[in-house]
C-alpha cells in the first residue's frame, strides 16, 4: 500500500463535490477551517456548487473535477464537500491510479466510501475522515486528532493505554476478545453492502474491517451484514471495529444491539464505540494502513483499541 506524505503547512488541496450538493454556509465555514486552523491552501472549481437534483452536477461535472484534482502535480489532498449519495457513479468513469502517482490523501466518508474503496483496492492508503462541510461542526479533540494523523505530529499519549491522537482510537466495550492486525478496511456498511458483486470491493481477507452508518433500521443493518456474509467477502476477516451507529434504533430495538449480534457470530476479535462516523466526534482511520485491534478480555488492562501501527508519522 502507499501512504501520501504528510501534509505540510501551505500545502494546496483540492475540494471536490463526488457526490451531493452541499450547505453553502457549512462549506465556506469549512473552507475557512481548512485555510485558518489547518494552513491548507484549498483550490476548487467555479462549479463546485453545482446541482442536479440529488447529485452536486451531473456525473460529467464530477468525474471531469474528480480527474482535474487528481492529476494536479501542486496538489496534496483531495478533499470532499460533502457525502451523501452519488460517489459510486463514478467509480467506471475516474482513473483511480491517477492518485498513485504520486500518492494523495484523499478524505471524507459515508458515501466516500465507494471511492475509498476503490482506491483501497488499487493501493493506496486514504483518510475516512471529516467532509468540509463538517469541519466546522467538530468535535475540538476529533479535529486534533486529524491534524496529527495527517501532518504526522506525534502527541502524547491518553490515560491508561489509550492511544495519542492520531495514533489510534479508544472503544467502549469488547464484542469479542483477542488482537488482531492487518489492514483497516471498510467505512459505510451500507455502502460496503452496495459494492457486492462489483470490481471495486477490495478483499476483505487478512483485513481489520471497520464499520458505521446513519439513519439504518436495524433490520437493514442486519440484511447489509447478511449479504455481505452470504457473498463470501467477509470469509477471512481477522477482526472488527464498529464506529458510530447514529439514528439506527427503532422502538426498542437497537441497531447496536443488531449488529453486535452478527459481528459476535463471525468469531474474530471485535470491538464497538469507536468515535468514528456520522456524529461531531468523528475522528479519522486510515484505511489501508496496517492496525492493529486490541480487544481486552477480562482483567486485562486498557480499553479496547484500535492501533495505527504507522502511527502518526508515515
Amino acid at each position: 500500500m502507499l501512504r501520501p506524505r504528510p501534509l505540510q503547512r501551505g500545502d494546496p488541496v483540492r475540494v471536490v463535490a463526488p457526490s451531493g450538493p452541499f450547505d453553502p454556509g457549512l462549506f465556506e465555514a469549512g473552507l475557512a477551517v481548512l485555510r485558518d486552523r489547518l494552513g491548507l491552501r484549498p483550490r476548487l472549481r467555479e462549479d463546485v456548487g453545482a446541482r442536479a437534483g440529488y447529485l452536486a452536477g451531473d456525473d460529467a461535472r464530477r468525474a471531469a473535477e474528480w480527474q482535474e484534482a487528481a492529476t494536479d502535480q501542486e496538489s496534496r489532498a483531495l478533499w470532499a464537500a460533502r457525502g451523501g449519495y452519488g460517489a459510486m457513479r463514478l467509480l467506471p468513469r475516474v482513473e483511480l491510479g491517477r492518485l498513485l502517482h504520486p500518492p494523495k490523501w484523499v478524505v471524507g466518508f459515508s458515501d466516500l466510501t465507494a471511492l475509498h474503496a476503490g482506491l483501497n483496492r488499487a493501493g493506496l492508503v486514504t483518510c475516512h475522515g471529516p467532509v468540509v462541510t463538517q469541519l466546522p461542526r467538530l468535535a475540538p479533540q476529533a479535529l486534533d486528532h486529524l491534524e496529527a494523523l495527517l501532518f504526522g505530529e506525534a502527541r502524547p499519549p491518553g490515560p491508561g493505554l489509550a492511544p495519542a491522537p492520531g495514533a489510534g482510537l479508544a472503544g467502549t466495550a469488547v464484542i469479542r476478545p483477542g488482537s488482531a492486525s492487518g489492514p483497516l478496511l471498510g467505512g459505510s456498511l451500507t455502502m460496503l453492502a452496495h459494492l457486492c458483486g462489483t470490481p471495486w470491493l477490495p478483499g476483505l481477507r487478512g483485513a481489520v474491517l471497520f464499520l458505521e452508518d446513519v439513519g439504518e433500521r436495524p433490520y437493514r443493518l442486519d440484511r447489509y451484514l447478511t449479504q455481505l456474509r452470504l457473498s463470501g467477502a467477509l470469509d477471512g476477516v481477522r477482526g472488527v471495529c464498529v464506529g458510530q451507529l447514529t439514528d439506527c434504533d427503532e422502538g426498542e430495538i437497537s441497531g447496536a444491539a443488531t449488529v453486535r449480534e452478527l459481528v459476535r457470530a463471525l468469531g474474530v476479535p471485535a470491538v464497538e464505540g469507536l468515535p468514528a462516523g456520522h456524529e461531531a466526534d468523528n475522528r479519522a482511520l486510515p484505511l489501508g494502513s496496517v492496525v492493529t485491534l486490541v480487544a481486552p478480555a477480562p482483567g486485562e488492562p486498557g480499553p479496547p483499541r484500535l492501533l495505527f501501527d504507522q502511527g502518526a508519522r508515515a
